[in-house]
């Protein structure tokens, strides 16, 4: 991984504690402005196809979208039908980036992002390949989000962001999705097979009924997935998110205050000042390959927490258990 994660880690309990209730399209909350080019409508006449987009593609489901390598998708002849591209930046499992120059030489930055969560996919009134898609452009004219919708229920989609000084920063993101959309069906590129990895896990799937009902006490609602990589719980005492992501293993670089998980396993725990109810804990679970190591995040918010109470108590707990489902590497 040669950049850093795309959203800040002292960011991300704000949008898990959200999150929990439902799940939120962080990218399109505070600048909507949807733009509908002519002849690109979703009944009549898309970027690739032709006819009604249809969604529930078997080539996309999210079991085949997590062993997409983002990256890969990135490819030199996607990236030259809109500028000049140089090595891409790997982020997470589902997400990559090429900061390039456009024909002019402008900036013009494309970040791939496989298996959000879309809140708004009933917005969906365009198509790009015969999938439903979405265009939201900031109204600052600085960056321009392009989302197919690749299932429903809940609905998870494909997005290209195009950001920079260059010109027709919506064209650049659209002729760069549809060649996404046009490998994914015909020739997608996938992660190679690792005993042990987490990338192939539904977040949702990993954690034990009884383990929740222990950590976040009785009636607690269905996991709410954030993203492929990523499920939220809520329940009336606490919430919690689980995060199985890549970066760099926080063994040799977390700030936070190591714990004994059992099996040899060190994790890192960090509450927050501004809210003592909450704990985060992670630790890395394998080597991914080069700097980057694949790591189990943990974010626990105890609601109404009483004075004194820690809520990595509960968070420790359930990691040691956790530990003990997910699949050894």
């Amino acid at each position: 991984m040669r950049g850093p994660l795309l959203i800040a880690a002292a960011g991300l309990l704000a949008v898990v504690l959200v999150g929990c209730g439902g799940a939120v399209d962080t990218a399109k909350v505070t600048f909507q402005r949807t733009t509908v080019p002519a002849g690109q409508t979703a009944g009549g006449g898309g970027s690739a196809n032709n006819g009604e987009p249809q969604t529930n593609d078997p080539a996309f489901t999210n079991e085949k979208l997590r062993t997409l390598d983002p990256c890969g998708l990135l490819t030199k002849d996607i990236l030259a039908s809109v500028g000049d591209p140089v090595d891409n930046d790997r982020s997470d499992f589902a997400s990559c980036a090429n900061y390039m120059k456009d024909p002019a030489g402008d900036g013009l930055n494309i970040t791939l992002t496989v298996g959000e969560n879309v809140s708004n996919s009933q917005s969906a009134d365009q198509q790009i390949g015969g999938l439903p898609a979405i265009e939201n452009e900031l109204d600052s004219g600085e960056a321009c989000f392009q989302t197919v919708i690749t299932s429903t229920l809940p609905a998870f989609g494909i997005t290209v962001q195009a950001g920079g000084e260059a010109k027709d920063l919506c064209d650049a993101g659209r002729t760069v999705l549809t060649g996404v959309v046009d490998l994914i069906r015909n020739d997608p590129p996938a992660y190679p097979e690792a005993k042990g990895t987490l990338l192939v896990l539904d977040p949702c799937e990993v954690v034990e009924d009884d383990t929740l009902r222990t950590a976040l006490g009785d009636g607690v609602d269905a996991g709410a997935p954030y993203n492929i990589h990523w499920c939220n719980w809520h329940s009336s005492a606490a919430n919690l998110g689980v995060w199985l992501r890549l970066g760099f293993d926080p063994a040799k670089g977390s700030d936070g205050h190591p714990v004994s998980l059992g099996g040899g396993i060190t994790g890192y725990t960090s509450t927050t000042t501004s809210s003592p109810g909450t704990c985060e804990l992670q630790w890395g679970h394998r080597q991914f390959e080069g700097d980057d190591t694949e790591i189990v995040h943990l974010f626990y918010d105890k609601l109404d927490a009483a004075k004194g109470d820690d809520p990595c108590k509960p968070t420790i707990n359930l990691a040691k258990t956790l530990i003990t489902t997910l699949p050894k590497a």
